[in-house]
């Protein structure tokens, strides 16, 4: 269990200057936000964890600071009992439901859970945010794993939460990765939404480095590609998301030159995106890696092909050379961004059926 020590100032200074002065805001949040999950697998609410936050956690080191609590909850009911049975001893004042505009019918209801901040902000409270995903379970499979982090201390065993795999998260945040169909989109009630666009991108280039299944991958994706087209009331199949995610990430890849994206929103979401990337500098280079990587998953997924291949070093690239008529401005990566390359002309590889 999360020790209360956690929650002392000295400890979140401590948090920050080990790992290069990283805003101690974000590290409260969050560990608020490992608080508020610790309170939900306390209250006894049957749930799966979702989501960034649960990313973090399954890979054992933080990467991207993720900072809010999804949930997948089979049965439709009244989560608020359960919310009043911790929220005094995870040290949070209350809770408010945040009542959204529905542009789906994806049953959903949103929380924002709020504390007296121990670093002092010019606010007299802050907030994490609880997002509750109301559907039956579309991943194959869930593993358990300790609530725990560098940033906080445990008093005793650590408390367990279900997860996806990596390969079921992998399959879930490609259908995320798909601006202009299933995924999150360019913009929301007149807000740019391109940061949350890049955080799954940058996810999913990640997800791809540890995923070994790739049967898994295609089922889950396939799973809730075909939910999130019926959600939208949309009559298409699972192939236009995985255009959609190829599309997006050859735009990305061409600096806005080739594909169908929008080039300056996606490069403001690359920038903006930087101070929540724990683990290095986060650059366009490094998106058009990640941005390769799922347009190569796309292609994987499409053809039903299992196997996996990854860059190893410039010497696999030597003599490759992506033809017409296949986007041959991809060609300029080979010397810029070998790994890049290499994952665009396995994709050209894939498409011409080479």
């Amino acid at each position: 269990m999360i020790s209360d020590k956690t929650l002392h100032l000295d400890w979140i200074n401590s948090v920050s200057r080990k790992n290069r002065n990283t805003d101690k805001i974000l590290i409260e949040k969050v560990i608020r936000a490992l608080l508020l999950l610790e309170g939900l697998t306390e209250s006894g609410l049957d749930f799966i964890f979702k989501g960034g936050t649960a990313l973090m956690l399954l890979q054992g080191l933080i990467k991207r600071l993720s900072i809010d609590i999804d949930i997948l909850v089979t049965d439709k009911i009244d989560p608020e009992p359960y919310f009043k049975k911790f929220i005094k001893n995870k040290n949070f004042i209350r809770f408010e439901f945040q009542d959204r505009e529905k542009n789906s019918s994806i049953e959903k209801a949103h929380y924002k859970f709020f504390y007296k901040p121990v670093y002092n902000t010019a606010q007299t409270e802050e907030q994490v945010l609880l997002d509750i995903l109301f559907e039956e379970s579309q991943y194959k499979k869930i593993e358990s794993i300790n609530i725990d982090s560098s940033f906080v201390q445990q008093d005793g065993p650590a408390l367990k939460i279900n997860v996806p795999s990596f390969e079921d998260m992998l399959g879930d945040k490609l259908t995320a990765f798909a601006p202009n169909t299933s995924g999150i989109p360019y913009e929301k009630n007149g807000h740019s939404k391109a940061m949350e666009i890049i955080k799954q991108l940058y996810d999913i280039g990640n997800l791809f480095d540890v995923a070994k299944d790739l049967k898994t991958v295609r089922d889950t994706f396939s799973n809730f590609a075909l939910t999130e087209l019926a959600y939208r009331k949309l009559k298409q199949k699972p192939g236009v998301i995985l255009n959609d995610i190829f599309e997006t990430s050859l735009c990305i890849s061409t600096r806005g030159a080739e594909g169908n994206g929008d080039f300056a929103a996606l490069q403001d979401g690359i920038s903006r995106v930087r101070a929540f990337i724990f683990s290095e500098s986060y650059q366009i280079e490094k998106a058009i890696i990640h941005a390769a990587k799922a347009a190569y998953l796309s292609k994987l997924v499409e053809t039903k092909n299992n196997k996996i291949e990854r860059f190893e070093n410039a010497m696999q690239i030597a003599d490759w050379d992506i033809q017409q008529p296949f986007y041959t401005r991809l060609n300029k990566l080979k010397k810029s961004n070998p790994q890049a390359f290499f994952y665009w002309y396995k994709t050209y590889k894939l498409v011409k059926g080479i």
